[in-house]
C-alpha cells in the first residue's frame, strides 16, 4: 500500500469585485511560476562507474514528492522510488555517508567490506586474502563467520588509523527485524547483511540492469545471494522501519523495509550457480549456505564506526 496521501482539492478563486458601470473587473494576471529548474531538486545519476554531477530528476521535479529531502539528493531519490515519506518528512532518519563502490565479478561481500575502509584495501586485495585462507575461489563469501574473520584481519591491519581504533564487529545470529537491532541502528550501528536480491539479467552481456527497480530483497531461497552494507535507517510517519543500504550492484543509495530485509536474510537456504558464472567452482562452508556456518539468519554488526559525514534528521 502506498504511503501517499491524496492532494486536497484546489480552492476556488474568489469572485471578482464589481466595478462602476455594472461591469466586472478583469481578473488579475496569474503570478509568475518559478521554473522547475530553479527548485534545485537535483538527484545523483550513479548508474555508471564514474561519479557524475547531480542531475535534475524530471519525475521528482514534476511531482513535488519528497520535497523535505531536497538538500539530500540521494535520500530524496531513494524515498521517491520506493514511495516512502512522499508528502511528510520521516520521524527519524540517520545515514552514514559511505562512498559506493561497484563490484567486479561475484565479489559483493568483499566489495561491501572494502566500502567500510574507503576502498583500501580494495575488493581485489581482499580476494587475495580470502583465497589464501581458503574462503573463496572467485570472490564469493557464503560464510558470514569467514567474512567476519576477514574483517578482523583487515581491522587489525588498520588499527593505527584513528578512525578505526574504536570500531568493533560482532557476528550475530537471529532476525534483523528485532527491537534490539532497531535500537542498535538508531545508535549508529552498521550491518553487513547477506540477502537474496532480485534483479534482471541481460543474457547477452550477463549483467544486471534497471537497478533502481530490481535491486530489492526477495524470498528466493538464497539464489542470487548478495551482501549489502546497511548504513542507516528511516522511520516514516506511520512508524514503519526502513534501512538505507550500499551494495556493489549500483552506486545508488538503496532503501528497503527492515522486515523485507530480515525475511530475505532468513530465507538463505541453498546455493544456485550464478547465471553469469556457469563454469566456475564456488566454495561453500560445511553445512551449506543454510547451515550454522553459512548465511541464513547471520549478519555482522559494526559499532563505533564514524563515516566522514553523517546525515541525521
Amino acid at each position: 500500500m502506498s504511503n501517499s496521501t491524496p492532494s486536497p482539492p484546489p480552492t476556488p478563486p474568489p469572485a471578482p469585485p464589481p466595478v462602476s458601470g455594472g461591469g466586472v473587473a478583469p481578473p488579475p494576471p496569474p503570478p509568475a511560476k518559478t521554473p522547475l529548474s530553479e527548485l534545485n531538486l537535483d538527484v545523483l545519476n550513479n548508474s555508471s562507474n564514474r561519479i557524475s554531477k547531480p542531475a535534475n530528476h524530471p519525475a521528482i521535479l514534476s511531482s513535488g514528492e519528497c520535497a523535505w529531502a531536497t538538500q539530500y539528493p540521494e535520500i530524496q531519490k531513494a524515498c521517491f522510488l520506493n514511495r516512502v515519506c512522499q508528502y511528510a518528512p520521516p520521524r527519524e532518519l540517520r545515514v552514514q555517508n559511505v562512498e559506493p563502490i561497484l563490484q567486479n565479478g561475484p565479489t559483493c561481500g568483499l566489495t561491501a567490506l572494502s566500502m567500510i575502509f574507503d576502498g583500501a584495501p580494495s575488493a581485489t586485495a581482499l580476494l587475495e586474502q580470502a583465497v589464501t585462507r581458503g574462503y573463496s575461489n572467485n570472490g564469493e563469501m557464503f560464510s558470514a563467520r569467514q567474512l567476519n574473520e576477514l574483517f578482523e584481519q583487515v581491522l587489525e591491519e588498520n588499527r593505527h588509523l584513528v578512525e578505526y581504533k574504536p570500531v568493533t564487529h560482532t557476528l550475530v545470529g537471529g532476525w534483523m527485524d528485532d527491537p534490539n537491532i532497531q535500537i542498535k541502528l538508531r545508535l549508529g550501528a552498521m550491518f553487513l547483511v547477506p540477502i537474496s536480491l532480485t534483479f534482471e539479467i541481460d543474457r547477452s552481456t550477463k549483467h544486471s540492469y534497471d537497478p533502481d527497480r530490481n535491486h530489492t530483497p526477495c524470498l528466493n531461497k538464497g539464489h542470487r545471494a548478495h551482501w549489502a552494507l546497511i548504513v542507516g535507517y528511516l522511520i516514516d510517519q506511520f512508524d514503519d522501519f526502513y534501512v538505507f543500504a550500499r551494495h556493489g550492484k549500483t552506486k545508488n543509495l538503496a532503501l528497503w523495509s527492515l522486515r523485507d530485509l530480515s525475511r530475505s536474510n532468513g530465507n538463505l537456504v541453498e546455493f544456485c550457480q550464478p547465471v553469469g558464472h556457469p563454469n566456475e567452482t564456488f566454495i561453500l562452508p560445511e553445512g551449506g549456505m543454510g547451515g550454522c556456518n553459512g548465511l541464513r539468519c547471520k549478519f555482522i554488526m559494526i559499532e563505533h564506526y564514524k563515516a566522514k559525514t553523517e546525515i541525521a534528521l
